[in-house]
């Protein structure tokens, strides 16, 4: 199984008006702040709302979903006393709402899914990318991870130890990809595996390098913080290291000491 990558950005690299990017005033207007940011980046990853029409499957990934939202939904219910509630904080915090929203900005009817599975979301995202492709699928695929920080998730976690290690995080990341190689193509998607054991980087360099050039990252939370699916920013950074010149990256991620996630890119020959 194998994809070609047209396109990769994240959230600091959006330079395009947000009105231009979600033209519907109404729509912005219910937006939240990582709804906002996660949509901004989908749609500049495209190359504009208008080419959400070509698109045959949205793919998004997240760990914890719209936090902002599900937490100003859970405190209205407990202010309103559970009567006259505002519907839109809780239609908003659903995980499924950026790929819905995307989706939304043209009515494209596509294939849109969103997996969310803890440090795993954007692997399995990607996954699922690669199977269209291999059925014959997915010839314009969007696909991509977003998570945010709130000041309660925060404290929660800080409490929990987390943070004494690493900072808190946030960001999205979204990748446009296609089944057949283009002259646009800067990097393929050679693989996914999810070994049953952690792996050192001699290990990971033994068992999934094809190129004595190979390189291997580690999910680096030092880029954006430690958040579920920081390693969609690994991703970015290994397709950006194809382009500078590498033959292949291999991206290892073990979220919290969970079990590990391998991805495996590689130069377009």
């Amino acid at each position: 199984m194998r994809c070609f990558v047209q396109r990769v950005m994240t959230d600091r690299e959006v330079t395009t008006d947000l009105k231009q990017l979600i033209p519907d005033a109404a729509m912005r207007r219910r937006m939240s702040r990582v709804v906002k940011m996660a949509v901004s980046t989908a749609v500049e990853c495209v190359g504009g709302v208008e080419q959400i029409d070509g698109l045959d499957t949205i793919l998004t990934a997240t760990g914890w979903g719209c936090l902002a939202d599900s937490e100003r939904f859970l405190r209205n219910l407990i202010s309103e006393q559970e009567q006259l509630l505002n519907p839109t904080p809780f239609i908003q915090s659903t995980f499924n709402t950026v790929g819905g929203q995307v989706a939304l900005l043209r009515h494209n009817h596509c294939y849109n899914v969103t997996y969310v599975h803890r440090g795993h979301s954007f692997e399995d995202a990607l996954l699922d990318a690669l199977m269209r492709a291999a059925d014959g699928q997915g010839a314009q695929m969007l696909v991509g991870a977003f998570d945010e920080m709130t000041p309660s998730q925060h404290r929660i976690m800080e409490r929990m130890g987390l943070f004494r290690t690493w900072k808190d995080g946030e960001g999205a990341v979204f990748a446009l990809l296609t089944a057949c190689q283009t002259e646009h193509s800067v990097a393929e998607v050679a693989g996914i595996d999810f070994p049953s054991e952690g792996l050192d980087a001699a290990a990971v360099h033994a068992r999934y390098a094809t190129d004595e050039r190979t390189k291997v990252i580690w999910n680096d939370w030092s880029i954006a913080g430690c958040y579920p699916t920081a390693s969609a920013q690994a991703f970015r950074k290994a397709v950006e290291l194809i382009e500078q010149g590498t033959p292949e990256v291999i991206v290892y991620n073990a979220y919290q000491e969970a079990s590990p996630a391998v991805i495996r890119v590689r130069w377009v020959g």
